[in-house]
């Protein structure tokens, strides 16, 4: 690689004291030559700051009072970061060694490519969990390889409508050009699909990169498919389709949903049931703030107003 960049590693930690420290080791273990890495304490209660003060003294540490979810807390790591590419990753995820160095290798290469996603297996080290992200017309997520056993069958870059947040990379510049991720989505889901939609928008490529390759524990905070899963993930998958969808694209979706609700056999369970019909009525709710969002555009990295300097302030370099 004749050209070097900095690559800034924004990690985002709720309580992962038990997961945090083998995240680290891993990222600190990487052979790209330059890079800083920057732990968002995301009102922690745990001995998360502990283990991060203690045990890894070059990286920097954010400590904020109270969770501010996965994207505000990503973005008070966005701010705080200094690198030509940000990756964000989760705390509990194990990358190879070559983590960074393939998952901006991309964007070195073709000036069109905004964001990277990687090769995302299960702990085990063979089962896909994510190879590149395809969006429903109703808003409905797909992890493309789910569960499929890794046997090279994705080993090709490719266009991709999104990437998981759990380990995606962006240039600097997406960031100053169309704002930082949606906090509003508080506290999880959908946050890391809408950027990627905005940045096709602005004329970037979104990739899924195959040499880039890490294993994640997955719903560490989120028990996959519980009724608080199904509540948050549907309810940002509505205000998602409201916020970013086109009048077409939006009566489609509701075609779509319509029909989606009347076949699909998930909905056998009272619980999901429950867990939709919150959903639907927390949009409706939230329906006059979706659509104020609609019309305006969140500031962008680099103007003073978006930026909180008391999170800044609260950053310790060690």
């Amino acid at each position: 690689m004749s050209h070097c960049p900095e690559v800034s590693v924004v990690i985002v930690c709720l309580n992962g004291a038990d997961v945090i420290e083998n995240c680290l080791k891993a990222v600190l273990a990487n052979d790209h030559p330059s890079f800083e890495t920057i732990v968002v304490n995301n009102g922690s209660t745990d001995a998360t700051a502990d283990i991060v003060s203690r045990q890894f003294p070059e990286v920097r540490l954010i400590n904020l009072p109270k969770n501010r979810g996965f994207a505000g807390g990503n973005n008070e790591g966005i701010k705080a970061s200094r690198g030509e590419f940000v990756v964000l990753l989760n705390d509990d995820t194990i990358g190879s060694r070559s983590l960074l160095a393939e998952i901006v290798r991309p964007m070195l290469e073709d000036p069109a490519i905004g964001v990277v996603g990687c090769k995302i297996l299960y702990p085990d080290g063979k089962t896909i969990q994510h190879a590149g992200g395809a969006i429903g017309p109703n808003g409905l997520t797909r992890h493309i390889g789910y569960e499929e056993i890794d046997r090279g069958q994705f080993g090709q870059l490719r266009d991709v409508d999104y990437v998981s947040g759990c380990c995606m990379a962006a240039r600097r510049e997406v960031f100053r050009k169309i704002g930082l991720l949606d906090s509003r989505y508080f506290p999880i889901y959908y946050e890391e699909v809408e950027f990627c939609a905005r940045a096709r928008k602005a004329g970037y490529r979104v990739v899924f990169a195959p040499g880039a390759v890490l294993r994640h524990l997955e719903s560490k905070t989120q028990i996959r498919y519980s009724a608080r899963y199904n509540y948050r993930y549907n309810k940002g998958r509505w205000r998602f389709i409201l916020k970013n969808f086109s009048a077409r694209e939006i009566a489609r979706a509701i075609r779509h949903e319509l029909k989606w609700v009347w076949a699909d056999a998930g909905f056998d369970t009272l619980g999901y049931v429950t867990a939709l019909g919150r959903a639907y009525l927390a949009t409706l709710i939230r329906l006059p703030m979706i659509l104020y969002d609609r019309k305006h555009r969140f500031l962008p990295l680099g103007d003073e107003k978006g930026l909180d300097q008391g999170a800044l302030e609260r950053t310790e370099r060690r």
